[in-house]
């Protein structure tokens, strides 16, 4: 019993020991005057609310308290519990999925925006019509972009906001050649745009290719896991080989093992991720409020 409440007592201050750090590091230095987060900080904020997120940190902490209550072991909880967090999103192709049907639906917008743009037709309002074809990856951030524009906002200043919400340098790509359209008014947008769109297309079949061998790598990813969660268990549930493990030392050794286990399956998941390049358009724009945004990447 007392190793129990000591564990749990362990657990709950290496609890407050993230939450004291987390509110000693204070606001982030990039955070607007107004207090607007940049971009990054928004889609984390986004993100932390979602209903798949939640489900997982729930199942995270219910997995911990179980293997707690059972073995009476807090590094094997707080093991399991990090492992039910990470391992779901780990094994899921659902975000590189995402971001390939994002990049259809931006070349899909930049085709119809080179079909309609003519000499009869205002570059502003050939934006805010596309609201009634974009797709619905986009929609939101395009949504926004005509908003802006309605309200009499620069036409520049309006397409960086929509590359800061899209925050993907393909989106860069295309609001640069929009910028440039705004700035000088020429015949060529049309040309540029059906230029990017034939580009993002080429892209988006290279990646459907690299997520089909990245599949593969999950399913390998899946077995390994399956396997040596069934022969820890095992293990946990034989009483003389499990013994030295509720000591101290025994639970010293099994972070050890525990780190390194995370340190394979981090190197695995470095190797099949995916880098999305940099960005090209700096967040650095002022707000429809007046408030001031700044971010990584080169202004165009």
């Amino acid at each position: 019993m007392m190793g129990l409440l000591a564990g749990l007592a362990g657990l709950c201050a290496s609890g407050g020991i993230l939450l004291t750090a987390r509110g000693l590091t204070g606001v982030p230095l990039t955070e607007t005057a107004a207090g607007r987060p940049p971009a990054r900080w928004r889609e984390l904020l986004r993100s932390a609310g979602e209903r798949t997120r939640r489900n997982r940190l729930l199942a995270a902490l219910g997995s911990g308290l179980v293997v707690l209550l059972l073995l009476g072991w807090p590094v094997a909880a707080v093991a399991v519990a990090a492992g039910a967090y990470v391992l779901p999103r780990m094994l899921s192709g659902r975000p590189a999925r995402q971001r390939i049907d994002r990049l259809e639906a931006l070349e899909a917008w930049a085709r119809r925006l080179a079909e309609v743009m003519g000499a009869s037709r205002g570059l502003e309002q050939t934006l805010t019509d596309s609201l009634r074809v974009a797709p619905a990856p986009i929609r939101e951030p395009v949504a926004l972009l005509a908003e802006r524009l309605n309200n009499r906002a620069g036409t520049e200043q309006a397409l960086r906001a929509f590359a800061a919400e899209l925050a993907d340098p393909v989106g860069d790509l295309i609001a640069t050649a929009l910028i440039l359209a705004a700035r000088r008014r020429g015949p060529g947008t049309r040309h540029a745009l059906t230029a990017l769109a034939d580009a993002v297309a080429q892209e988006v079949r290279v990646r459907w290719e690299v997520e089909a061998e990245r599949a593969s790598l999950r399913t390998t990813l899946l077995v390994i896991i399956i396997s040596v969660g069934t022969l820890t268990a095992l293990f946990a549930a034989s009483g003389t080989l499990a013994a030295p493990y509720g000591t101290p030392l025994g639970q010293l050794v099994l972070a050890a093992v525990a780190a390194l286990y995370a340190c394979g399956l981090g190197w695995m998941r470095r190797l099949a991720a995916i880098t999305t390049g940099t960005r090209l358009i700096d967040d650095g724009i002022t707000g429809d409020d007046g408030s001031h945004r700044r971010g990584t990447g080169g202004a165009p």
